[in-house]
C-alpha cells in the first residue's frame, strides 16, 4: 500500500496539504483511495501519512466503510457471520442473500427505507421463486420471505453497531403472515407400519431409536457406542453431525447443552443386536473399518452417514409405506405428542427433546396439551361433587 503528499490551493489564496493512500480495489475492481487534507504544513501531512502507513503495517488500517448494501453484506459475511455463526447457518444466509441482492445490492445503505424494503419483500412473495420445470417465476412462501427479511434485519443490526446506520429500516416493514400448520403426528398404528417398512429396508434400528427418543437427525448420526449406558439405559446426547457444501462436521447440539435420555428396554435390546451386526462389519473390513469413530449408526466401513441422504431415504421409505408428508422430523414430533397425550409431564418431555425451555415445548405441542385441559375440567367435576 503506497501513499503520497499533495498540495492544494484554496480559492482564498491560502495553501493546505494532504495525503492520499492507495487502499486496493473494491468488490467491482475499482481502485479505492483514502484521502485526508486540511493540514497547514507539509510536515504535518507527512507525519499523518506516516502514522497511517504504520497502522497499515500493524494491520489496523482498513478499507473505507462500505457504502452499498452489497459491499456491506460482503463485509458482514467476512467480519461477522463467518466468525460467529456455524458453517450451516452461513451457508443458509448466502442462499437467502441471493434472493435479495439483485434488488438492493447496488442501493446505498442510507437509502434503504422501510418502504423500499417492503416493496422488495412483497415482490419476492409474489414472484421471487423459480420453477425449474416450467422455467418461470413463482411465488415464494411467506416463511421464506420472512427468513429473507430476518437475514437483512440481523445484518443491518450489525450496521447499526458499526455506526453505519442509525435505525434498522426492516423494523418498519410489515411482513407476510405465515399460516401455522400443525405438525404431522403418527398414531401407534401408523408408527408400527413405518417401523415395519424400515425393517425391510435395513433402517429399522435408526428409525426405532429416532421414534423412541425424539432425538434430532444429527444427534443420532453423531452418537457413539460410548454414549450408550446399557446398564443404566441412558443415551448421552452432546453433539450433532452437520452437512454443508464443505462436507461433514461434528458440532454441539442445537441448544449447546448436553442431555441424557432414558431408553426403553425395547430400544436397549434392539441396540444390543445392532451392535452385534456392526461387529461383523468390523471383522469384514478389518483395519479399514473406522473404529476411531465408534459410531452408533455408520456406513458398512464405519464412517459417517450423510444426513441429507438419510433424510431423503427415510422420506422415500415413508411414501412407500403409504405415509405421505412424513419425514424424520415427524418421528421427533410424534414422540413428543404421544408422550404428552399419555400424560407424561411437560418438563420431562421438554428435557427429552432438548428444547431450550418448557415454553418452547408448550408452544409446539399445544395440540397435545389440549387433552390435559379436558382432563383438568373433568377432574374439577370430581372436586365440585365433594364441595356440593
Amino acid at each position: 500500500m503506497n501513499g503520497c503528499i499533495f498540495k492544494r490551493k484554496l480559492p482564498s489564496g491560502s495553501t493546505t496539504w494532504g495525503y492520499s493512500i492507495d487502499a486496493g480495489k473494491d468488490e467491482s475492481g475499482k481502485r479505492v483511495q483514502i484521502f485526508k487534507s486540511g493540514f497547514e504544513r507539509k510536515i504535518d501531512a507527512d507525519a499523518a501519512l506516516r502514522m497511517k502507513l504504520n497502522e497499515k503495517d500493524e494491520g489496523v488500517l482498513v478499507k473505507p466503510d462500505p457504502t452499498t448494501f452489497g459491499s456491506f453484506l460482503k463485509e458482514w459475511f467476512k467480519e461477522h457471520a463467518e466468525r460467529n455463526c456455524t458453517p450451516k447457518t452461513v451457508e443458509r444466509y448466502h442462499q437467502l442473500a441471493a434472493y435479495v441482492l439483485p434488488h438492493i445490492g447496488a442501493s446505498r445503505l442510507q437509502d434503504l427505507s422501510a418502504l423500499a424494503l417492503e416493496r422488495v419483500f412483497n415482490r419476492l412473495k409474489d414472484s421471487g421463486g423459480w420453477n425449474r420445470k416450467s422455467k418461470a417465476s413463482r411465488p415464494l412462501s411467506a416463511k421464506t420471505v420472512r427468513h429473507i427479511a430476518g437475514l437483512v434485519h440481523v445484518a443491518l443490526e450489525t450496521a447499526i453497531r458499526w455506526k453505519l446506520l442509525k435505525v434498522n429500516p426492516v423494523d418498519g416493514c410489515q411482513l407476510p403472515k405465515v399460516t401455522k400448520r400443525e405438525g404431522k403426528v403418527l398414531d401407534t398404528t401408523q408408527l408400527r407400519g413405518f417401523l415395519d417398512a424400515a425393517r425391510v429396508h435395513g433402517l429399522y434400528e435408526f428409525v426405532m431409536l429416532a421414534a423412541a427418543t425424539g432425538c434430532r437427525r444429527g444427534e443420532l448420526l453423531a452418537a457413539t457406542w460410548a454414549d450408550v449406558d446399557f446398564v443404566g439405559r441412558v443415551l448421552r446426547v452432546s453433539k450433532s453431525l452437520e452437512q454443508t457444501h464443505e462436507g461433514l462436521r461434528v458440532k454441539s447440539t442445537k441448544t449447546e447443552k448436553p442431555r441424557e435420555i432414558s431408553l426403553p428396554r425395547s430400544a436397549i435390546e434392539v441396540l444390543r443386536v445392532h451392535r452385534g451386526s456392526q461387529a461383523e462389519n468390523r471383522r469384514l473390513f478389518g483395519p479399514d473399518y473406522r473404529d476411531d469413530l465408534n459410531l452408533l449408526f455408520a456406513t458398512p466401513e464405519g464412517d459417517y452417514l450423510k444426513p441429507d441422504t438419510l433424510t431423503a431415504t427415510v422420506c422415500l421409505l415413508a411414501t412407500k409405506a403409504g405415509l405421505k408428508g412424513v419425514s424424520l422430523h415427524t418421528l421427533r414430533h410424534s414422540h413428543g405428542s404421544l408422550l404428552l397425550s399419555a400424560g407424561v409431564p411437560l418438563p420431562a418431555v421438554s428435557k427429552r427433546l432438548g428444547h431450550s425451555s418448557v415454553y418452547v415445548t408448550a408452544t409446539v405441542y399445544s395440540h397435545a396439551l389440549s387433552k390435559d385441559e379436558t382432563a383438568a375440567a373433568d377432574a374439577w367435576d370430581t372436586v365440585q361433587a365433594k364441595i356440593s
